[in-house]
Order: C-alpha cells, then sequence, then structure tokens
C-alpha cells in the first residue's frame, strides 16, 4: 500500500492544481452564448457582422478567445467566422425565407451552442424593359443573329437572362445570355413570324415578342 500512495499522491496535486481563471476546472464547463444581433434579414447580395460573446454557465465571468465554428450552412448563405464574430452574406440569386445556422463556440475548457436565424428578404428592383423588334428580315435558306437589350432606368439590366424562346422559326442559343441566332430552312414559308423570348432577373420575368419577316431571295 505504501508504494501505491506514493505513485498516487503526484498526480493528485497535479489535478488540484491544474487550470486557472474562468475555466480553471480540468473539465469541460458549459458557455452561455449571446448573438448579437440573434436574427439578421438580408437581402440577396448583402452582408452582416454578427458579434458572438459567452460566460460561463451561472457565473458573470466572462470568456474571451471564443471560437466559432458554423456548421450545416445553407447553400443560400456564406458564413465567415472570426474570433469572437462572425460574417454572413447571403449569395445572390438566393431564394427569400429564413435560414437556420447551428454554431459550436468554443474557448479553453469550455464549449457552447447557439443558432442564428437569417431571414433572405425579397429583392426589391426596379423593373426592366426589352423593346421589341420589329424589323428583323431573313431569307430562306439565311440565318440572322440578335441580341437583346434590357433596360433598367436608363441603363444595361446586366442581371437579366434568356430562358427561352418559342416560335416557328429554328433558333441556336449562343454563349451570350442575351444573344441566339435565327434560322429560316430553305423551305420556309415566305411571310411574318412573331417569335417570344422569355427573360428574367430572378424576381421579374418578361415575355418580348420578336418580328420576324420571311422574305423571297433576291
Amino acid at each position: 500500500m505504501r508504494r501505491l500512495s506514493t505513485v498516487l499522491l503526484p498526480a493528485a496535486l497535479l489535478l488540484s492544481s491544474c487550470g486557472t481563471g474562468a475555466f480553471s476546472n480540468p473539465f469541460i464547463q458549459p458557455i452561455e452564448v449571446t448573438l448579437n444581433p440573434s436574427a439578421v434579414a438580408l437581402a440577396p447580395g448583402s452582408s452582416t457582422r454578427v458579434q458572438v460573446t459567452g460566460k460561463v454557465s451561472g457565473t458573470a465571468d466572462a470568456v474571451t478567445g471564443l471560437n466559432i465554428t458554423a456548421r450545416e450552412v445553407p447553400a443560400e448563405l456564406s458564413v465567415t467566422p472570426s474570433t469572437g464574430a462572425l460574417t454572413v452574406t447571403v449569395k445572390p440569386g438566393s431564394a427569400p425565407g429564413t435560414y437556420s445556422v447551428p454554431l459550436a463556440i468554443t474557448a479553453t475548457g469550455g464549449s457552447g451552442t447557439a443558432v442564428l436565424a437569417v431571414t433572405v428578404t425579397p429583392t426589391t428592383r426596379t423593373p426592366y424593359t426589352i423593346t421589341p423588334i420589329t424589323s428583323l428580315t431573313v431569307q430562306p435558306g439565311q440565318q440572322r443573329r440578335v441580341s437583346i437589350t434590357p433596360d433598367r432606368a436608363g441603363e444595361l439590366a446586366t442581371d437579366v437572362r434568356i430562358t427561352g424562346i418559342t416560335g416557328a422559326l429554328n433558333v441556336t442559343r449562343d454563349t451570350d445570355p442575351l444573344g441566339f441566332t435565327i434560322s429560316a430552312a430553305a423551305t420556309q414559308t415566305v411571310g411574318t413570324y412573331v417569335m417570344q423570348i422569355t427573360t428574367t432577373d430572378g424576381t421579374q420575368t418578361l415575355n418580348t415578342p420578336l418580328t420576324v419577316n420571311v422574305e423571297e431571295n433576291k
């Protein structure tokens, strides 16, 4: 027994003197986490900073040096943690709604959790317009490239994309999101054809007519 006692004594002394400060106990203690703000509302493409603070559970002792890990981040969001804070960004084109971001917070000797609520608000934009093309002419067996120009408050609406083109003529889409090529078959009947171009900016959708005159070969 004497030999066993001399072996255990240093270990007991080591445990009794382990650690200093808020987490002097060698075991993990819970951290009460506060998010400021605990819920944010952001439009697509915008971001904000959230402050993260903590204290030892059941006490007023503040915990510093908090490390933050975002878990299960929704695809619509981007979360960048730093010490004691995190930056939340809503990706462009994200659907409106409320998304939850679970957070794991740790410090030396302690851990805690929190959930940040992020509401993606609908995008408010000035409506865009597209001037219909009514003077396009093509002959049987020929093709013409077409490019539309969406306008928003006197400027090119660069976020507009063509999503569909319907009509009785052949259409080939190209890499330009606002361009395509119309083809008239060699046996195409001479006459006037009205195509429909569908466009969207992610919020607004327009159907714009395109009038194509198929004329006899000259």
